[in-house]
């Protein structure tokens, strides 16, 4: 017996019916240049649509009728929606729905998603949840498994979240309807023969679906290997030698621009300056800001960062639509304005400023003239994704005191140099003050203390940290993969204390300690999103990211920064782990101190 005919098809069968005229378009987007990013070339005409589906692009005036709704652009451009290719959407701290209102504002209509942090806090049933509410807003969903969520920091051999997703989970996930393969799974498990991690490669690969990668820092046959375990594109590459080494080994790179790694101005120098292909190239955020995205912009951002380069503004769209949704082995459904396809179009206004007017998702009008149209309406939160952060004692400034090694003025200690995600070993002479070390903003080393969030009897864990030019109070977060641990930095230890207490008592968030002054942005949502409206989540990290500057900070995105000095997969080199520093490339722990004659190591 035959399969009956699903939505996807009926749809294609409406677009044929509008074709050999047996009715009309339903909507007509008219008067337009339309972007044909197979061709790569532009044309004057519009873009006729039936239900969800693109019917015909360029001359379409047969196709509309007296039921046809249509839409004058008045000259402007015409393009696909754009798809992000690797973003990790908890990380933007917002709710599904009130990101998918700002990510279609910047034109944004499809992105892949694990939700591999509430994965990590509350399991699959979460994972779901998320899921399913993204998928209720106009954003297409090409779902990942969300295999970070198993692995942690289970690679590195160090435990992680009593909650964590199991190997029965993953293969769960890869079943799910659109999905399109895992989430950047990194090279040590599978050279250590992982039994879950390789069972879902050759699952993924058997289906015909794709592997992101997670490649930091790799070279040579460590690079080969990876490409020949199945893994078709890197967001990890920093300069234009990277991306060439990775399209060689027959890898796509997704340029990343994040304000935790800005990547892409050196990246598109491949194509500029070596003559690489556009075609190898896509883009994404991988951590996107909430502010930045709202303020600066998203995908439309890295369109213009690509023709600002010297990067012509068709390939430049080509990158940003068919290259992503080629390399996700979805360019017959989206991806481009042609016909079959998903009618996701964008009206812009002006190709190289990339600045877009309206937005039409799945055949529906969701952004006009700047303005979200949508219905886009945030789900009652069930109880088990609130709570969640519990410390087994509050936090006390006695509790994380480092004591000096000997009778000394100084010591000479482990600094973790947090400029960038890939933090750094410093050594540096602290001062001692009644036999303990303190902070020292002078040399801008502030203390830095994790507290298990998940009730655990085990002590803080605690280092120093440079880079961050904070000369009183503190900062922190219980968003920092792959722990989602309590994460403090600061001056002295009163405040850390402070700090950490207050994170709990708003169910997880951000939080600035000015003396007695304590401004917390909560996120209750497994501890790592708000369930707040966009707006009043954009202005409450405006208001203190301002007060983290007032403290002396002068990190970008200081909160994003401070979740990646803890232990994070295959991100170098110095960490703080829930027991202590941890070289990832060595994969030890190591002592707080380092003897001053010879630099070798001191207990703690």
């Amino acid at each position: 017996m035959s399969k009956p005919i699903n939505d996807a098809m009926h749809a294609r069968i409406d677009a044929l019916e509008v074709l050999i005229g047996h009715r009309s378009a339903d909507v007509a987007l008219v008067n337009g240049q339309v972007v044909d990013v197979w061709s790569g070339s532009i044309s004057a005409g519009g873009v006729a649509i039936t239900g969800d589906v693109i019917v015909a692009c360029g001359e379409i005036d047969s196709l509309i009728g007296p039921s046809t709704t249509v839409h004058d652009v008045a000259g402007a451009y015409l393009t696909p929606g754009l798809i992000e290719t690797h973003m990790h959407l908890y990380e933007s701290n917002l709710n599904p729905t009130e990101l998918a209102r700002i990510l279609l504002l910047r034109g944004t209509t499809a992105l892949p998603e694990a939700m591999y942090g509430g994965g990590q806090i509350r399991g699959l049933d979460a994972v779901r949840f998320f899921i399913d509410e993204l998928r209720r807003t106009p954003i297409t969903v090409l779902v990942q498994v969300p295999i970070l969520g198993y692995l942690q920091n289970l690679e590195l051999g160090l435990p992680g979240a009593p909650n964590s997703l199991s190997g029965a989970d993953l293969e769960e996930v890869s079943g799910w309807e659109g999905c399109v393969g895992l989430e950047e799974p990194p090279l040590i498990p599978m050279t250590e023969k992982d039994p879950v991690v390789r069972a879902l490669l050759a699952r993924t690969l058997s289906e015909g679906q794709v592997v992101m990668g997670h490649g930091a820092g790799l070279t040579g046959n460590d690079l080969s290997a990876y490409a020949a375990m199945g893994v078709t594109a890197d967001h990890e590459a920093t300069t234009a030698e990277e991306a060439l080494a990775r399209i060689r080994a027959g890898m796509m790179v997704s340029m990343r621009e994040s304000v935790v790694a800005r990547n892409q101005v050196e990246l598109q120098k491949a194509i500029t300056e070596h003559g690489a292909s556009p075609h190898n190239f896509m883009f994404c955020a991988d951590v996107l800001d909430p502010v930045e995205a709202v303020r600066v912009g998203h995908i439309d951002q890295s369109i213009r960062l690509a023709v600002l380069g010297g990067v012509d503004a068709v390939a430049a769209v080509q990158m940003a639509t068919v290259n992503a949704a080629r390399y996700y082995r979805v360019d017959h459904k989206m991806g481009s304005l042609a016909p079959g396809r998903q009618a996701d179009v964008l009206v812009v206004e002006d190709l190289d400023a990339f600045n877009v007017r309206s937005v039409v998702a799945k055949g529906q009008l969701v952004v006009k003239d700047g303005e979200v149209v949508a219905d886009l309406r945030r789900p009652v939160y069930p109880a088990f994704l609130r709570d969640t952060v519990k410390l087994h004692a509050p936090a006390t400034a006695a509790s994380i005191t480092v004591k000096a090694p000997g009778a000394t003025a100084t010591a000479l200690v482990r600094v973790i140099g947090g400029d960038t995600l890939v933090s750094d070993e410093r050594h540096i002479e602290l001062p001692v003050r009644d036999g303990v070390v303190t902070s020292d903003p002078s040399q801008d080393v502030i203390k830095l203390a994790m507290f298990d969030r998940y009730g655990t009897d085990d002590p803080p864990a605690v280092a120093f940290l440079q880079g961050y030019g904070i000369t009183r109070g503190a900062i922190g977060t219980t968003y920092n993969p792959m722990y989602h641990n309590v994460l403090v930095a600061g001056v002295d230890d009163d405040a850390l204390a402070v700090a950490a207490n207050a994170l709990v008592d708003v169910g997880g968030g951000f939080v600035v300690v000015d003396g007695d002054q304590v401004t917390t942005v909560s996120m209750d949502l497994c501890g790592l999103m708000s369930d707040a409206p966009a707006d009043k989540f954009i202005a409450a990290m405006e208001d203190l990211y301002e007060k983290a500057r007032q403290l002396g900070c002068n990190m970008e995105a200081p909160f994003h920064n401070l979740a990646f000095t803890a232990v994070c997969g295959e991100l170098p080199f110095l960490k703080l782990s829930h027991e202590g520093l941890f070289d990832v490339q060595l994969r030890t722990f190591l002592p707080t101190f380092v003897k001053a004659d010879n630099l070798s190591i001191e207990g703690n």
